[in-house]
């Protein structure tokens, strides 16, 4: 309804045709009448009895019916126009109440500017944020709300969030109060009846930045915190270490009050398997991560250290290692080294001799969801293979139990041209580099 009197009172083209042609029409038919009646009154009178005031106020009154009958038509027409005009005043401001209700409850401050870095709109946010009245701001210049800018920064500005896509700053603004806050700002261009504006959206950031400084000064805490209970470990580690080398030294100031070969060959294994629980937390003291060891580093030294303790000057091995990247968890070094230690020591003590060319070979390698450790070297082997699955020496009964029930994996024995041993378990907790 009220587009179709918009277009009958705003948007006819018909409409000053019309009231011309209304006017000549009842011009015409005036004149007409006019006519007629001095014809009528002329005819029943004498010409020269009618004073000229007679034919006056006839003229007058039949002008005045004429004028009455052209302002009616014309208070209609301008009725129809003002009724149609507050109608569509009321449809725009029922139309635009959302808008207006969302920019003046925004959170952020909503500024529309002019390319002279004039504001030309300000919603109440901007206005709580900056403690000025909307009147106060729509005179005011940008720089004289930040200032961070003058008059010729000021208008660069405007002019690259114009040519910009996507416009962001941190700055800071000034209050009625003098008082400096920051302040998060985007902004976009557009054009409005042929004109160039800026639409720019301003965020407080005091409490951002309070929360922001809290935050770092949590996280500093956090880390000093953290560093000081790195290096604690570290001493833990280092204490650990050293209280597992008092005990080596201990048995074997024992071994060496014995003259008995068999338990000095039993304290040099234990203080050979305390070195090799003992080179673990070296590794986690020296190393940067508190939590996993570098394996083919920890494996290499753990058998150079062995081959120091068991194979004498005049015996000569190579040592072949093949250890893939790992980076494995403390307790599961300690099971696997332990593991390592006794094979490596069977096969240094029992298959390496003089003017042999000795070979121990390593072999841990990730294939598909499984850890495969292959140890072997090149001795006579072993005649009854089944008397190692019997668990009858320490030894073996470690072997079996951290592989089978610790590793959760399988073990198996061969003759090789030399002693063969393949272990296998899934790369539980392990980590890789």
């Amino acid at each position: 309804m009220i587009e179709h009197k918009k277009k009958q009172s705003f948007h006819n083209k018909k409409i000053a045709k019309t009231f011309s042609l209304s006017f000549v029409l009842v011009g015409i038919l005036g004149i007409i009448f006019l006519d007629k009646l001095i014809e009528v009154f002329l005819l029943s009178n004498d010409m020269s009895k009618q004073s000229p005031l007679s034919i006056g106020i006839l003229f007058i009154i039949c002008m005045g019916i004429i004028l009455y009958f052209l302002l009616r038509h014309m208070q209609k027409i301008i009725f129809n126009i003002e009724k149609s005009y507050n109608e569509l005043k009321q449809e725009d401001q029922d139309r635009l109440l959302p808008y207006e209700f969302a920019l003046n409850n925004s959170v952020d401050a909503i500024y529309l500017f002019t390319l002279e870095a004039k504001f030309v709109y300000v919603n109440q946010a901007a206005c709580d944020m900056v403690g000025y009245s909307k009147e106060e701001m729509l005179d005011m210049l940008l720089e004289e709300m930040d200032p961070n800018f003058d008059r010729n920064s000021a208008q660069s500005c405007m002019l690259e969030i114009k040519n910009s896509k996507y416009w962001r700053i941190e700055t800071t603004q000034k209050k009625k109060d003098g008082t400096i806050f920051p302040v998060e700002v985007s902004g976009h261009g557009f054009i409005y009846s042929g004109t160039d504006y800026i639409c720019a959206f301003g965020r407080d950031m005091s409490q951002k930045q309070e929360y922001r400084n809290k935050i770092t000064k949590i996280n500093s805490q956090l880390k000093k915190s953290l560093d000081e209970k790195e290096i604690l470990l570290k001493e833990i580690h280092h204490r650990v270490k050293n209280n597992m080398e008092i005990v080596s030294s201990l048995l074997n100031m024992q071994a060496r009050r014995s003259s008995d070969n068999k338990f000095k060959d039993a304290m040099k294994k234990s203080r050979s398997r305390i070195h090799t629980m003992a080179l673990v937390h070296e590794f986690l003291y020296l190393g940067e991560n508190l939590a996993y060891i570098n394996f083919p580093d920890y494996i290499k030294k753990l058998v150079y250290d062995i081959k120091d303790i068991y194979i004498g000057q005049n015996i000569e091995v190579n040592i072949y290692l093949n250890i893939d990247k790992l980076i494995v968890s403390t307790n599961k070094c300690i099971q696997i080294g332990m593991v390592l230690h006794e094979l490596c020591v069977n096969a240094l003590k029992y298959a390496c001799n003089e003017n042999k060319d000795n070979i121990l070979s390593i072999k841990m390698n990730i294939i598909n969801e499984f850890i495969n450790i292959k140890i072997k070297d090149n001795g006579k082997g072993i005649e009854n293979i089944t008397s190692l699955y019997q668990h009858n020496s320490i030894g073996m009964q470690l072997i079996h139990s951290i592989v089978q029930d610790q590793l959760d994996g399988d073990i198996e024995f061969s003759n090789n041209n030399g002693l063969e041993c393949n272990i296998k378990f899934l790369k539980k907790e392990l980590a890789y580099g």
